[in-house]
């Protein structure tokens, strides 16, 4: 595509590689905050606020695309996610591939195949404790310890929430609850951790409202 330069020129350039995502909160693929795309020294350009990160000079051959939100605005969980360059299709040069997708399906049907979806998902940016949630999300916070201390690398997930939260060096987590009933139910929030034993603890979790909880292991 043309860019013009300061001579008034055209510059033509080709598209060699784009990172499409998603907000894992409202489903949308405008993100809120700032949002970094790097491979090593190359750097994503963002196309306006949306989830779409351009690169036009990598190298052939695997990357892995670091995925972070900014210090001022901490929104999402980093992510790195793992390519080949160039893409299989020169007609689709991005990531999640829809030319895995099923044309006749939204992109986002539980039945797309399962290459589809699990690069979706890969893709898919999962708030952090600091994520603006709107008023009235039915939230559960908490930390996770170990020996009174916070515990990092820590997987958190409840029945009926996003994806698993891993904690940060402050052991805190946040989930969302996508469907809560309209009646208080009592759900079982685990904590994984390698060499430790599953930790857990029994919330009640009330639509519109955010419940604390604290999972020592």
């Amino acid at each position: 595509m043309p860019f013009p330069t300061v001579l008034g020129e055209s510059l033509v350039v080709t598209l060699q590689f784009a990172l499409l995502l998603r907000d894992g909160f409202t489903g949308s693929d405008q993100l809120l905050g700032d949002v970094k795309v790097k491979s090593g020294t190359f750097a994503g350009r963002q196309k306006d606020s949306s989830g779409a990160f351009l690169f036009f000079d990598l190298p052939p051959g695997p990357q892995s695309f670091l995925v972070s939100s900014g210090v001022n605005t901490p929104y999402y969980q980093p992510i790195t996610i793992a390519v080949t360059v160039p893409m299989p299709s020169l007609l689709w040069p991005a990531f999640p591939d829809r030319t895995l997708a099923d044309t006749s399906l939204p992109l986002d049907d539980p039945g797309q195949p399962a290459a589809y979806i699990a690069q979706r998902q890969l893709a898919t940016l999962l708030p952090r404790t600091a994520y603006p949630f709107p008023s009235g999300t039915t939230l559960i916070r908490g930390a996770v310890l170990h020996g009174g201390l916070p515990l990092s690398a820590a997987t958190v997930q409840a029945a009926g929430t996003d994806p698993a939260y891993v904690t940060g060096a402050d052991g805190e987590f946040v989930l969302f609850v996508s469907s809560p009933s309209g009646v208080p139910q009592v759900v079982a929030v685990t904590a994984k951790h390698a060499g430790l034993a599953d930790g857990s603890s029994s919330v009640t979790v009330m639509r519109g409202l955010s419940v604390s909880t604290v999972i020592n292991m």
